[in-house]
């Protein structure tokens, strides 16, 4: 795709919403793409009833959930505050503090009923960036990830107010240090860099201003506390408004900015559509366009993005790299039939460069190509030979010695076979030689056509194809040793560069 090629988009034609026509149908491809951003994909059978259902049907189940997804999020609550409560300990390493807080939040991802509520709740944790490392309570960042969730899919104005006020936000950004006598600049700065307008929009003498309109705003440990002792009531400009601000009146000039709608519809569009290319102002200028006169409306915002003309093409397609949340999920939904204890998955998070409740620092996890490096990619290549061979949920030995699959048709003469030692089966449920089974497909190039359109759903290129194919096929394996050069094909697809991309 040629560089500047956003720049000769219409940008009214490329948010009009998307029809399916014989030419570019609404198929597996497309299923999984929009799986894959407005959620963290799907299983195969996810995706084939998606395309059953059709797209209006489609987008309606991941943005506003099924029947039940209310009450579910309410017993997920319930468990979080448990698993918060139980991580506590100060006692605890920073690296075990906060491990069943998300184990949580992972199992929540996997099983909570709307999926774009789960992706935009991670969304906004990162755009909010707060670690334990710093407030070193679960319950604190339990809440925090409480109030992400209420407002994930809301309106950004009263998110941004209460997240203002949030325990955690406050430890994190020293807000309690930030007096009148001696005022914190902390809180100012990122509301404004990170949180609402963007680098460039503002001077120094706005945070200095900013940051006197939030003296006082304090916690008392578990909750907001207003202490108006500390608090600075004189005359403050910022951004060319004056008058006797507090932090609720500097919040109000900020969303009134037009840049503000602008930063964030830039930063969702890295999100949701693409991060290989980045966008001209014209082409986000009617997404912002609406997203004020919506008043923030952000799951107004989602769904034109994702349902739009723009989306559903090559400009959006496989254009962003997986998170490890998004690698890790994504895989597991193809592989496991049924509800998996989410405790394995964390650690492999970890080495993969996501710990949940802890980014790095206060811009969050970078993204992009940030995420692979030669530790991290081992990592995913690790994950999915644990996933595929069965021993993610079961002897945690099980294939963590096997090197990578290496897909590549033998050369030369034909060699003896080498009898591998007999490995034992993974239970059917976490099998992924199941779906090939399922598929009746006894056929080297119908077991990958299985694999590719599970995993890959939009194909990969003829020469990979025609790789994998003959992997399968050579020495003609049947039953168990067909399964299991099944496994190793899938492992060799987890490994690929066209599954990093989301």
């Amino acid at each position: 795709m040629e560089e500047n090629s956003l720049s000769l988009l219409d940008p009214v034609e490329a948010w009009q919403p998307w029809a399916p026509s014989p030419k570019d149908p609404w198929n597996l491809k497309w299923a999984g793409h929009l799986y894959r951003r407005a959620g963290f994909g799907g299983s195969p059978t996810e995706l084939n009833e998606a395309v059953a259902r059709g797209l209006p049907a489609t987008l309606d189940l991941l943005l506003t959930g099924k029947p039940s997804a209310d009450a579910l999020e309410q017993v997920l609550i319930t468990v979080g505050r448990r698993a918060a409560e139980s991580g506590n300990d100060l006692g605890n390493r920073l690296g075990e503090q906060g491990f069943d807080l998300r184990a949580w939040w992972v199992y929540a991802m996997l099983n909570g009923g709307c999926p774009a509520h789960e992706k935009m709740t991670l969304f906004w944790h990162n755009h909010f960036a707060t670690s334990i490392a710093k407030v070193r309570r679960t319950t604190l960042m339990f809440n925090q990830n409480r109030l992400i969730r209420q407002h994930a899919l809301g309106k950004f104005g009263p998110f941004l107010f209460d997240m203002s006020k949030d325990a955690a936000m406050i430890v994190w950004l020293d807000n309690n240090s930030n007096l009148k006598s001696h005022p914190n600049e902390n809180y100012a700065r990122e509301v404004m860099e990170l949180f609402s307008l963007g680098v460039g929009h503002y001077t120094e003498k706005d945070i200095r201003e900013a940051a006197r309109a939030f003296t006082g705003w304090q916690t008392n440990g578990n909750d907001f506390d207003f202490n108006a002792r500390f608090h600075d009531d004189g005359e403050k400009t910022v951004l060319g408004k004056t008058g006797n601000w507090n932090g609720e009146d500097v919040l109000g000039i900020l969303l009134k900015r037009p840049d503000c709608a602008e930063f964030l519809v830039r930063k969702l569009y890295r999100a949701f559509v693409s991060e290989l290319q980045e966008p001209p102002a014209k082409l986000l200028a009617p997404l912002a366009e609406t997203f004020r006169k919506t008043d923030y409306d952000i799951g107004d915002l989602i769904r034109r993005m994702v349902s739009s003309r723009h989306f559903f093409s090559a400009h959006a397609f496989r254009q962003r790299i997986k998170s490890p949340v998004e690698y890790v999920l994504g895989a597991v939904k193809t592989v496991y039939e049924g509800d998996p204890s989410p405790r394995p998955l964390v650690q492999r998070l970890e080495v993969m460069g996501q710990q949940l409740f802890a980014p790095p620092n206060v811009k969050g996890w970078p993204g992009g190509q940030a995420w692979l490096n030669t530790s991290t990619v081992l990592a995913r290549v690790n994950f999915a030979q644990a996933l595929v061979m069965g021993g993610l949920w079961n002897d945690q030995s099980r294939g963590e010695n096997f090197n990578a699959v290496r897909f590549e048709p033998p050369s030369g003469p034909k060699q003896p076979e080498v009898k591998l030692p007999e490995e034992p089966a993974p239970p059917e449920n976490q099998d992924v030689a199941r779906l090939v089974r399922q598929a009746k497909a006894t056929r080297p190039e119908e077991a990958v056509r299985v694999l590719i359109d599970a995993f890959l759903p939009g194909g990969v290129g003829d020469s990979a194809r025609a790789k994998l194919t003959a992997f399968v096929a050579d020495g003609k394996p049947a039953g168990a040793a067909l399964d299991r050069r099944v496994r190793e094909a899938a492992h060799a697809i987890l490994s690929m560069p066209e599954y990093q991309l989301a």
